[in-house]
């Protein structure tokens, strides 16, 4: 990869983690109203994988070997997020199918 596709790479991966803190302020306000435990923490940690993985991005910009470690850290920080969304907001996707089924 050359460097510029690299700092683009790392950007979007920022604008990820960003995207996770936004979701994770919204799916706090909804776990208070509804007394769900904590599960927004692992937006958290879905920034922390996502963020270490724009860091490596551009560190390791011109080494191909770290490529696949990179990948892995915002694989684990996707997952970790989508596992939170799907505890907060699955709930949506059952009312719109039980409207649509109706």
């Amino acid at each position: 990869m050359t460097l510029n596709v690299d700092i683009l790479d790392s950007l979007s991966f920022f604008l990820f983690a960003f995207i996770f803190y936004f979701l994770s302020v919204l799916s706090k306000r909804l776990g208070e109203v509804l007394v769900m435990k904590k599960y927004y923490y692992l937006y958290y940690a879905g920034i922390f994988f996502t963020i270490l993985d724009s860091i490596l991005s551009v560190l390791f910009s011109t080494d191909d070997n770290p490529f696949f470690i990179r990948y892995v850290f915002f694989s684990i920080g996707l997952t970790l997020s989508l596992i939170a969304s799907t505890i907060y907001w699955g709930w949506l996707i059952k009312e719109i199918l039980e409207k649509n089924s109706s």
